[in-house]
C-alpha cells in the first residue's frame, strides 16, 4: 500500500524543520536491513541520519539528547498525521535521513505489516525543475515524485528506497516515522 499525502504541514513549519536539520549533527549510523545484534551495524547500506524517538520496548523509549525541543515537535507533528490518516496508531520511531547526489539507497523495509512508515520529504533548497530525489515503491513499482513538504505512506514491511537528487551538493532530507496501527 502506497499513498501520497501533499499541504499537510504549513510551509512555515517546514521550512523551520528544513533549517533545524541543516544545522544538525549528521552521523553515518543510519544502516538499512541491518541485520546483526546488537547494535545492528550491518546491512545493505548506510546513509547520515539521527534518531529522535525510538521506542525500545513499552517502557523504555531513546530520545535525541542533542535538541529535546526539536524533538518534541517532531513527536507532535505525529498527532497531525494520525488525524489526517484518520487512525490512531502508537509512535514507535523518528529518524532522519540525509542524501546526496549519488547517494540512492537500496531497497529495505522498515517494520513490519501491521506497521505504517511516513517519509516527509524535505531539501536544503527548492529547485522548480525536477532534480530526481523521488521515493521508489518495489510493491507497486512506482516511482513517486520529489515534492517539498510530500509525506508519503507505505506499509512498513513494504520494500523501498529513496533516491537523491541528480544535482551535486543539494541535499535531500527526509523525516521518516514508524508507527503501529492500533
Amino acid at each position: 500500500m502506497i499513498k501520497i499525502h501533499d499541504n499537510i504541514f504549513d510551509r512555515k513549519w517546514l521550512d523551520e524543520v528544513t533549517d533545524r536539520l541543516i544545522e544538525a549533527p549528521w552521523y553515518a549510523n543510519n544502516t538499512a536491513n541491518n541485520d546483526t545484534w546488537p547494535y545492528g551495524r550491518q546491512g545493505t547500506h548506510r546513509i547520515l541520519g539521527d534518531c529522535f524517538f525510538d521506542r525500545q520496548s513499552d517502557n523504555q523509549i531513546r530520545y535525541n539528547q542533542t535538541d529535546l525541543e526539536f524533538g518534541n515537535a517532531l513527536i507532535n507533528s505525529f498527532d497531525h498525521i494520525q488525524h489526517k490518516v484518520g487512525r490512531k496508531m502508537r509512535l514507535i520511531e523518528i529518524f532522519t535521513n540525509l542524501q546526496f547526489a549519488g547517494m540512492d539507497g537500496t531497497e529495505h523495509v522498515d517494520g513490519s505489516p501491521n506497521q505504517s512508515a511516513f517519509i516527509l520529504m524535505l531539501s536544503n533548497e527548492h529547485y522548480p525543475e525536477n532534480i530526481g530525489g523521488g521515493f521508489y515503491h518495489k510493491p507497486t513499482d512506482t516511482t513517486v515524485d520529489y515534492k517539498y513538504g510530500r509525506l508519503i505512506e507505505i506499509t512498513a514491511s513494504d520494500a523501498h528506497k529513496g533516491l537523491a537528487f541528480t544535482k551535486p551538493y543539494v541535499a535531500r532530507m527526509s523525516v521518516k516515522y514508524l508507527g503501529l496501527n492500533l
